[in-house]
């Protein structure tokens, strides 16, 4: 109750209003449509739709751990696209589920304190598709719908940011903004991030100007087709207010070929203002095009950086341990993170790894429990519970497959929500360190990038974690590897304890601890159904329902726990305990 980001009336939904509207595109052909007359989907919204049977709902926002929150997980995402004149004519698909990537401070200084000043990306693929196309005047939509057919997925990424976490604005509270792209997505590609190529705040070309202060922009992917260079800066740009404040002017901004060496200036600028930026944020998601003419083959051994020119002090951005605060509801100041004033001047505030070599993975955030189901391509979600877990590393160099590269994983510390009175992060995760296996260290990658590494749940005891995680079912367990980019940890194991299976629950020893918890937690619940009291959880129609919603897939938005962590061996409990005629037991006193 004393958390000004708790909402007692929250039920996690996650919607994607219907006043997004798809604002331009870009057909087969390279030709640019950006009105109706272009092509009669220009214009066409974008909406949630309920998900699911039994139980439709809208999708759901679920942090991993409340010691994670870094880590949210939107599960159960359907979207809808149509054109409002022609409403026979639409397409509706399942977002794979997808967690945040590249968080960071995004309005600078931080003084929009908390999530109010984040900006962070998801990323994932549009499955299950059904096309209602025929008779469409559409070009673009037949466009998607043919190459589509080979993987039966389209790619599916959004930049969001300026949340709204006022809970006495009652039109706007959990409101936020989006930018996105909907393309191509082909067999074989990863499908939370770009296998392409990488621009970060630590390169070597970066560090040069940045040593002693973030630079002002966040990471931003990019790929070099058909002598163009695409660059996606949608969510690199700062902003100087919440709520959806104007965008920082940071000076004008261009790409360059080898910053620390030839130096080669691509024309036109990029942007040269912040009025510019956000013109193409709005119409194109932030996502610049510029011709490479001859440059083109340069590229393929170089790196490409960003140079910025200005005239007037940036604050540097936010990312890291103070990102992934962002949470707690502390201003940047409060979370540790103070940003301090870039240089004036000419600097190169986003560049590639000096050698060029960029590596990610697809999976970020998994869960696991000893005595689980195996890991199988059924669990690639990511929402699944299981008894081990795969994770592949994609590699590239100049955005080509790079085999024979040495990913090398270590445990890291976690991007802690809550700290002590003194301030300081507690450092309880990874413990016991026996309990989580890494089987060993990921292979030299392979002709096509690719290589991976296995992890396999062990015992874990409630008596065995530290006393603060004592009252959560589960530990967190945090991983890097040499060549992560900084931010938030790359890696989040959440391993769920596996104490003896009971054959005989009651309700007051066994099932009632647990169902206080949620009841304390989601008032709203009560409303419908108090988890806290014996006769109301085995009423007749109540326990039909929750047996119902324990026992959807985790990837239905309407599988209850909404917080996803009730453990396999909870749900056999619970199954267990209905299953024996939902003995009460004695109560204690």
């Amino acid at each position: 109750p004393n958390s000004v980001w708790w909402n007692k009336n929250g039920q996690a939904f996650f919607k994607i209003l219907n006043s997004t509207t798809i604002t331009a595109a870009k057909d087969q052909n390279g030709r640019e449509l950006t009105s109706q007359e272009d092509d009669a989907f220009i214009g066409a919204t974008l909406e949630s739709v309920i998900e699911g049977t039994p139980s439709a709902q809208f999708a759901r926002m679920v942090d991993l751990d409340p010691d994670q929150q870094a880590r949210s997980m939107i599960v159960g995402l359907k979207l809808k696209l149509s054109i409002p004149s022609v409403p026979e004519v639409y397409l509706t698909g399942s977002v794979r589920p997808m967690c945040i990537r590249e968080l960071w401070g995004r309005v600078q200084g931080g003084s929009g304190g908390g999530i109010a000043s984040a900006g962070c990306m998801y990323q994932s693929v549009i499955e299950n598709i059904e096309w209602h196309i025929d008779g469409a005047s559409s070009v673009l939509l037949q466009q998607l719908n043919d190459v589509a057919s080979s993987s039966g997925k389209l790619s599916f990424k959004m930049v969001v940011d300026a949340y709204n976490g006022d809970i006495t604005d009652s039109n706007a509270f959990g409101q936020g903004r989006v930018v996105g792209t909907i393309g191509p997505y082909y067999d074989g590609e990863p499908a939370h991030f770009l296998a392409a190529r990488c621009l970060f705040s630590g390169s070597q070309a970066v560090q040069k100007y940045y040593s002693n202060q973030p630079s002002p922009l966040n990471t931003a992917p990019f790929k070099v087709q058909d002598d163009t260079l695409i660059i996606d800066l949608g969510n690199s740009i700062p902003t100087t207010a919440p709520l959806a404040g104007p965008f920082k002017n940071v000076g004008t901004v261009v790409a360059v070929i080898d910053p620390l060496g030839q130096n080669i200036v691509i024309e036109p600028p990029l942007f040269k203002s912040a009025t510019e930026y956000q013109q193409q944020y709005y119409n194109k998601a932030g996502i610049f095009e510029r011709p490479l003419g001859q440059n083109a083959a340069l590229l393929q051994s170089k790196i490409l950086g960003l140079r910025i020119i200005t005239e007037e002090e940036v604050l540097g951005s936010v990312t890291g341990t103070a990102a992934g605060l962002l949470k707690e509801g502390l201003t940047i100041e409060q979370a540790g993170g103070v940003p301090s004033a870039a240089p004036v001047g000419d600097s190169v505030a986003l560049a590639e790894r000096s050698d060029g070599i960029y590596v990610d993975l697809d999976h970020n955030t998994l869960r696991l429990e000893k005595g689980a189901p195996a890991w199988s391509d059924a669990a690639q979600s990511g929402a699944d519970i299981t008894s081990d877990a795969v994770i592949e590393f994609t590699a590239t160099q100049f955005g080509k497959p790079a085999a024979n590269i040495n990913i090398q994983l270590s445990t890291a510390q976690n991007q802690y929500q809550f700290r002590n009175k003194d301030g300081e992060s507690y450092d309880i995760n990874n413990k016991p360190a026996d309990a989580m296996t890494m089987d060993a260290q990921p292979a030299p990658t392979d002709s096509e990038g690719k290589t991976s590494v296995k992890f396999t749940a062990g015992d874990l005891a409630v008596q065995d974690k530290p006393e603060r995680r004592q009252i959560l079912d589960g530990q967190l367990y945090l991983y890097q590897h040499n060549y992560f980019m900084g931010g938030v940890q790359p890696i989040t194991l959440l391993l769920f304890e596996n104490t003896p299976i009971i054959e005989n629950p009651t309700w007051w020893e066994h099932i009632h601890p647990i169902f206080l918890q949620f009841a304390r937690l989601y008032p709203f619940m009560r409303s419908l159904i108090d988890l806290s009291d014996y006769a109301t959880v085995t009423d007749p129609g109540n326990i039909k329902k929750i047996q119902m919603v324990l026992t959807l897939p985790r990837t239905h938005p309407g599988y209850m726990p909404v917080t996803r962590d009730f453990s396999v061996r909870r749900t056999n409990m619970f199954l267990q305990w209905v299953k024996n005629g939902m003995p009460e037991g004695v109560k204690p006193q």
